[in-house]
């Protein structure tokens, strides 16, 4: 079977564009052939006399040309959100439950104004307004038009096997759409029409070979839309996990929905920072990750014993490269039996992760959401047993093939499946664990299968929990597992140690569980930039932990690739390496010295910034920001950045540009933010750019265009060490990048425990602003939270500050490196724990 297995993916390597055969395209789907090309048409029209409003819902009958009876609701949530929901008066649509982070606060209206054919429902600065016939809602904020609801091409059906409706929507404001997440495309959305390219498919598969550039759909499916222009940005939320088709132009968007509800939050922003804000109050934030998650993680489909792993670390730390993790795929079970371990290759799994504890290293296994058929598996047995798999149609258990051979499949819609499968990752249950198994891997969920003829994933027919079909929950599969994982990782640690998952199939709310990686990239240039695009995307719609396979998951990378994988995935939030079975061994110790000079250092950058990274995430948490951004999130009004996507700002302080092209000596790299503003290297040479848009940055092998925001203060530890583990205790070395005019910076860092849920539960953790001139230094503590063992150790302060005034295209300044005093005394090292602010004066 191995071989078998091995002649499968390594013909696969040679392949690089999905299957035409297998994956339909608009033409070939009924639900979107038949609806794409629909005419619009004024099918309903909404009754004013006998409407109701009462505690933030004003409900509507909605009568329908055929002779239909529809309700329409609109309800105002808190955060500048309305809710609007359309369904027949009689309806078994199916309404998504365990999405939404917590039910929506609901408000009362400030007015209804009615006239015979239409209402205002207005609340604070905002207002709904509904017409009659056609049946439209527009959406104002300070009476600027913000969204229209299309009732023209609004349709609802409801027959035995589906419910599919379909939707039109207009930002009038909007130079562009974001967002229809996940697509392996430009950030902003193309212009589809019919003839020309196929509309957005929303629909979580396992896109083997993905394409670039391409509107197919992958393995994520985020049925949220972001309209943005110069004056202001709107969006909304479908909650609604069946498969989509959109048809998208530069401010507008055509939803085709197979089945399920209409049930749409609109959200009025006006601004792209209030847009993400509102979307992640209906879905939540990610919590903390552990630190080492931000780290250098090793991975390969190939770790085939427990003494490669001890090999691979040990080699690591030989050559100096600094790692947290390393990865096992499926090979580490015995027979593709999750929950168990090779007897022959991994039989002292104990052993293996007190080696990899010793060196301060954690541990991430496989974990598909599909099970064995063998008598005797223990899982298999008795989730069979209690009921706890997917069924076909007829009843009987939904098998198919996938790694383990005939698979059944877990129905985590059951919350009694659920909460068995999460006890599976009880120490007592999984024998062989300890905490160093810090981790989890969950592939293949969207569900993936071997059945070619339903595209390698679930037919639309099977039956979930509660006699639910598929098509009604198809794209949140895997979020369900991811769900069920976070519970059992959180359980076996009595709820003190935060866990890390890692899932491929994704959905809204997804982020509240786990990260996520762009699936099995290619070892092509194309997707390096494609990653940042990709991750953009993500971190706009809530998944802020994002990243790509460094390298490329198929085929073999260059040398120059490979390193220019390197520089670019250290800048994204998660950063591992990761290759398939067929491919060559590609450790970074296995090249040439030259090469790994440049690994290494792309590596050690990533864990120099670790405070930049683990405060940003803090801050995610804390306000819903991503933690990678488009330059737009914070120019909102240069339209030139719109389509700019092949670089990114880490937070707001540090911009990042890929190089994307072999044996390029420059780089087209756009710097916003107009004249006034300045962005200086980050490796500190005398480099300086206004913010006045494309300049063409010179690049080497060594580097990739990496800048500081000019007035911002960016938190390091500047000692190398071999893991997160080993730099707990290391000071900080502050980079003041002072502004011109003030001579001033500011930034903010966060410390605590790097591990537990105390600073949510307990509040132990030491948040602080930063503040610094020519000569001084600010350190303030910003919460009333218990900071005690929290210390901020300041081992240098470098300042940097222009020579010569902006106008001078030179860009000359000069870096001083800082020890200080305090109270007269000369120290190595300030320590700030506390409660009161600090100064700290610079000599």
């Amino acid at each position: 079977m191995w071989f078998q297995l091995f002649l499968l993916v390594s013909s696969a390597a040679f392949i690089y564009a999905a299957d035409p055969n297998i994956y339909r395209n608009c033409s070939e789907t009924e639900l979107c052939s038949q609806l794409r090309e629909l005419q619009r048409q004024n099918r309903y029209e909404v009754i004013i006399e006998g409407a109701t409003f009462s505690k933030g819902v004003a409900s509507f009958r909605v009568e329908g040309v055929d002779g239909s009876n529809l309700f329409l609701n609109i309800t105002a949530i808190e955060g500048n959100i309305f809710r609007v929901q359309i369904e027949e008066a009689v309806s078994s649509r199916y309404h998504l439950e365990n999405v939404l982070d917590g039910e929506p606060t609901i408000i009362d209206f400030d007015d209804v104004q009615l006239t015979l054919d239409s209402a205002s429902i207005i609340v604070g600065n905002r207002r709904a307004y509904v017409t009659t016939s056609p049946l439209s809602v527009e959406f104002y904020t300070d009476e600027m038009l913000q969204l229209v609801i299309e009732g023209d091409r609004l349709t609802l059906d409801n027959n035995e096997l589906s419910h599919p409706f379909t939707f039109g929507v207009n930002f009038p404001q909007a130079a562009r759409l974001y967002g229809l997440h996940e697509h392996a495309d430009n950030l902003a959305l193309r212009t589809t029409a019919p003839g020309g390219d196929d509309p957005y498919r929303v629909r979580t598969m396992d896109l083997t070979n993905y394409e670039l550039h391409s509107t197919m759909a992958m393995y994520g499916a985020i049925p949220a839309l972001y309209g943005h222009g110069v004056n202001s940005t709107s969006g909304l939320f479908l909650h609604n996990a069946a498969e989509l088709w959109v048809e998208t132009s530069n401010n507008e968007a055509y939803f085709m929905a197979d089945s399920g509800a209409f049930d749409l939050f609109v959200l009025l922003g006006p601004s792209i920072k209030e847009v993400v804000r509102q979307y992640a109050s209906l879905t939540g934030v990610a919590h903390l990750p552990p630190i080492w998650t931000l780290g250098y993680h090793q991975c390969r489909w190939g770790y085939a014993d427990q003494e490669d792993v001890q090999t691979v670390i040990a080699d690591l730390d030989n050559y100096d490269f600094p790692v947290d993790v390393i990865w096992l795929d499926i090979q580490h079970t015995n027979n593709m039996k999750f929950f168990t371990w090779n007897p022959g290759n991994f039989s002292t799994p104990f052993e293996m992760l007190k080696n990899l504890s010793s060196t301060h290293r954690y541990l991430i296994t496989l974990s598909d959401p599909h099970f064995k058929v063998e008598e005797g598996y223990f899982v298999y047995d008795e989730a069979l047993a209690r009921d706890f798999f997917i069924k076909n149609p007829n009843g009987t258990v939904f098998e198919d093939q996938c790694w383990p051979g005939t698979s059944a499949w877990m129905d985590y819609l059951n919350p009694e499946a659920r909460d068995y499968y999460s006890s599976l990752y009880l120490y007592e249950n999984w024998n062989g664990t300890t905490s160093t198994l810090g981790g989890i891997w969950n592939d293949m969920n969207e569900a993936a299968i071997f059945n070619e003829p339903n595209e390698k994933t679930f037919p639309y027919d099977i039956i979930h929990y509660g006699g639910v079909s598929n098509r009604e929950i198809h794209n949140m599969y895997g979020y369900l597992q991811t769900m069920a994982t976070h519970k059992g990782l959180v359980d076996r640690d009595n709820g003190t140690l935060r866990p890390f998952i890692l899932t491929r199939a994704h959905f809204a709310g997804s982020q509240r569980y786990a990260a996520f990686w762009t699936g099995d990239n290619t070892a092509e240039w194309g997707f390096i930039p494609i990653s940042y695009s990709m991750c953009l995307s993500a971190n706009l719609l809530g998944i802020s932990f994002c990243g790509a396979d460094v390298g490329g998951f198929f085929g073999e990378p260059t040398e120059e690739l490979l390193q220019r994988f390197y520089q670019a995935g250290a800048w994204l939030p998660f950063f591992r390496e990761h290759s398939n079975i067929g491919s060559e061994r590609r450790e970074p110790y296995l090249y040439p010295d030259n090469v790994q000079q440049v690994i290494r250092e792309a590596i050690k950058t990533r864990y120099a910034h670790l405070p930049v990274w683990y405060t940003l995430f803090y801050e995610h948490n804390r306000n819903a920001d991503p933690v990678i951004r488009p330059l737009f999130y914070h120019y909102p009004e240069d339209a030139d950045a719109f389509d700019v996507d092949d670089q990114l700002l880490v937070g707001s302080d540090i911009l990042v540009k890929v190089v994307g092209e072999a044996g390029v000596e420059s780089v087209q790299t756009y710097f916003p933010g107009g004249e006034d503003l300045l962005w200086f290297s980050a490796q500190l040479d005398g480099v300086v750019y206004q913010g006045t848009g494309f300049n063409e940055v010179p690049v080497t092998i060594d580097r990739i265009p990496v800048f500081y925001r000019e007035g911002s203060i960016i938190s390091t530890k500047q000692t190398p060490r071999p893991s997160t583990t080993d730099m707990k205790d290391d000071g900080y070395t502050l980079i003041a990048i002072l502004d011109d005019v003030n001579l001033s910076a500011s930034g903010t860092v966060y410390i605590d425990d790097n591990l537990s849920f105390d600073y949510q539960d307990s509040l132990k953790y030491n948040y602080i602003s930063l503040t610094a001139n020519a000569t001084n230094v600010v350190v303030s503590y910003i919460d009333n939270s218990d900071s005690e063992g929290f210390e901020l150790v300041i081992d240098e302060v470098i300042t940097v500050s222009l020579v010569k005034s902006k106008s001078v295209s030179s860009g000359e300044y000069v870096k001083k490196v800082y020890s200080y005093t305090a109270d007269g005394v000369q120290l190595s090292s300030i320590r700030f724990s506390g409660k009161e602010s600090v100064t700290i004066k610079l000599e």
